[in-house]
């Protein structure tokens, strides 16, 4: 294994959320899935104070052009959880794609896609198992630090976390065609970004978060109220290979949505074409997110990033 230390405390935090996914394979229905949600989410709120209040700064400054409900920073923290839950829960049947012809285009270009997820809002892998079902094989990409949704807190590897790794990385194979990491920058990454080229021209689909904060280069965009910097490996990716950027979102009750591609001009300067693609992807999601504030997961992420400067 990777790691040399054995675990860190943000490793048996997992560990514990872990053991709670495993048993919760035995729940009865829908509605105790949603109860153990919303159990798990008010433990989280009454016993995360620092997190709360990220979250009800966060989404006052996000909402402050109109009123919010109270809600919104409570269901918030039981949406983590849905999500979480949804790890173990027994595979939904094939759901409705809005927007498929857009990727079926771009498949059709022969160049493949990049898909650009949200890894805060809506439903993250029921949008991955919508797709397998519809017969779209998908190479998902991670960040090094990823451990199936949860944020590990330090670049630093355990062999614990690996094997909580290893742990997702299984379930989410029952619905992925890859899986992907993303490695620390380095002298890799050239290497990587070759191996990621070589995906598209084999006309594959690659899935990634919009919202990742690693690589070599970042753009700071305003979001949600706070600038906060993206990573633009991405649109470089899309810019050498002219494969399109694909938004997609899938909230709560509603089909997978794939918006139409974001395309970034070959002969563009550099930082416009990184700034423009981003940009549009950015006034996307804070348009998502802004109609349904509690289903977005990491009102606290972009908080406790502009707290630390």
């Amino acid at each position: 294994m990777k790691g040399t230390r054995l675990a860190s405390p943000a490793d048996l935090y997992h560990l514990s959320a872990v053991t709670l996914l495993l048993a919760a394979r035995w729940l009865p229905s829908e509605a105790a899935r949603e109860s153990v949600a919303r159990t798990l989410g008010g433990v989280a709120y009454t016993t995360r104070p620092r997190k709360r209040r990220l979250v009800e700064d966060a989404v006052a400054r996000a909402l402050a052009d109109r009123p919010w409900p109270p809600r919104v920073v409570r269901e918030s923290f039981d949406d983590f959880w849905r999500e979480m839950l949804a790890w173990t829960a027994p595979p939904d049947g094939p759901g409705r794609i809005e927007g498929r012809d857009h990727l079926d285009r771009a498949l059709a270009d022969g160049r493949g896609a990049i898909l650009w997820e949200s890894s805060g809002f809506g439903r993250r892998l029921r949008a991955k198992q919508i797709l397998h079902a519809a017969g779209y094989a998908v190479h998902q990409i991670h960040g090094e630090t990823h451990v199936g949704g949860f944020f590990s807190g330090s670049e630093v590897p355990t062999r614990l976390r690996e094997l909580l790794k290893r742990f997702f990385d299984d379930l989410e194979r029952r619905f992925v065609a890859e899986i992907i990491y993303l490695p620390v920058p380095s002298a890799e990454s050239l290497a990587f970004t070759r191996g990621l080229l070589e995906r598209l021209g084999r006309n594959r689909i690659l899935c990634v978060s919009a919202e990742g904060r690693s690589g070599q280069r970042t753009v700071p965009l305003r979001f949600l109220g706070q600038t906060i910097p993206f990573s633009s490996g991405m649109v470089s990716l899309a810019k050498v290979s002219g494969a399109p950027l694909l938004p997609i979102f899938c909230a709560a009750s509603e089909p997978l949505v794939i918006e139409a591609p974001i395309r970034v001009d070959p002969a563009a300067e550099r930082d416009d074409a990184l700034r423009q693609a981003l940009g549009r992807y950015t006034a996307l999601l804070e348009a998502w997110v802004r109609r349904q504030p509690e289903l977005y997961r990491s009102w606290h992420t972009p908080a406790a990033i502009a707290e630390a400067r």
